[in-house]
């Protein structure tokens, strides 16, 4: 049984892996491998608000904020300075990891709502900044001219050739949060997310982890930024407001919180939202907090939680839910500080 399971998985993954590859090759036009790279990046920022909120338990609705410092960072160190896409990637996921840290203190003397609401404003407080602060930002009007990349001699000028960077990102990304949640990190983070206290009595510094968790999401919404500085060549501060946040969030509760792949499935849903959604303009708030209730009220686990209940059921099984949605990992050293 155990090697159909492996057979399965490998089976799964290659056909993945041939789609995924040449789906810049069938695609029917540019837009469609556009919208793609953007579902992209919002599953390097879904990873980091997993990581957060879904294994730490820390509610982070500041993510706009933290993807906006990275596409600024590289939008004024390109545009002003000339610096390539490569520096930029370091030196944006480390100010976004910097900001996110900086933004977690406050957030220790808070819990639940509170929590939410802080980080709210704090993202708001981060926006203000970038729309008034023109001198450095150029405000409303934002930054263009940025550089699309140059590897090896070979320009990345295109949707099709941007997809594979994306692709590089989001596959590295993932395999790096993999190891995180399975490291003793992940067993700190869990634990405090189910009961904070324990953890504490245990000897895990909370503060700590707390803080580590949104400067890792803060990281993941940096390199997300940095990418989509490079691959619009144009940024302005409304593309990083609150909605952003609340999108990704919808997103990641469809896919399934606490479960990367979660992040991952919850993402196939975000061309199909943003088309659909497209023609409500600013009624999509509404339409994504309604999206939230739903999946809150009747499908807790998200899709991810949803399958996982089937198995148990004796429904169907898939490769990737052997493990439910809330539940990623079990707790099992006395100590992990």
């Amino acid at each position: 049984m155990q090697n159909r399971s492996n057979i399965a998985k490998l089976v799964l993954i290659a056909v993945a892996s041939l789609v995924l590859i040449s789906f810049p090759l069938v695609a029917p036009n540019r837009y469609v491998v556009h919208i793609v790279n953007m579902a992209g990046l919002y599953i390097l920022i879904s990873i980091g608000l997993n990581l957060a909120m879904g294994y730490c338990g820390q509610i982070n609705l500041a993510l706009g904020a933290f993807w906006g410092v990275g596409a600024y960072t590289a939008a004024l160190l390109n545009t002003r300075l000339g610096v390539p896409i490569w520096i930029n990637l370091p030196i944006g996921m480390i100010f976004a990891g910097i900001v996110g840290a900086l933004v977690a203190l406050p957030m220790l003397k808070v819990r639940s709502h509170y929590l939410a609401l802080v980080t709210i404003g704090l993202a708001e407080t981060i926006n203000i900044i970038i729309v008034n602060e023109a001198w450095l930002t150029e405000g409303p009007l934002g930054i263009s001219g940025i550089q699309m990349p140059n590897l090896f001699g070979i320009a990345i000028d295109g949707s099709e050739r941007f997809y594979y960077l994306v692709l590089a990102a989001v596959v590295v990304g993932y395999l790096v949060a993999r190891q995180i949640v399975t490291h003793r990190i992940g067993r700190a983070f869990i634990a405090i997310r189910d009961d904070d206290t324990a953890a504490k009595a245990m000897g895990v510094n909370t503060a700590y982890y707390q803080i580590l968790a949104n400067a890792i999401a803060a990281v993941y919404c940096g390199l997300a930024g940095v990418l989509y500085a490079h691959m619009n060549t144009y940024i302005s501060p409304d593309i990083f407001e609150f909605k952003s946040a609340l999108f990704v969030l919808t997103m990641t509760m469809i896919g399934g919180m606490g479960s990367l792949t979660g992040s991952l499935v919850g993402a196939l849903s975000l061309p199909l939202m943003q088309e659909w959604l497209r023609a409500i303009g600013r009624w999509q708030l509404i339409a994504f907090g309604l999206a939230i209730m739903i999946v809150v009220l009747f499908v807790p686990g998200g899709v991810v939680g949803f399958t996982r209940r089937l198995e148990e059921s004796g429904g169907f099984r898939l490769p990737w839910a052997r493990k439910p949605a809330a539940e990623p990992l079990r707790v099992e050293e006395p100590n992990v500080s």
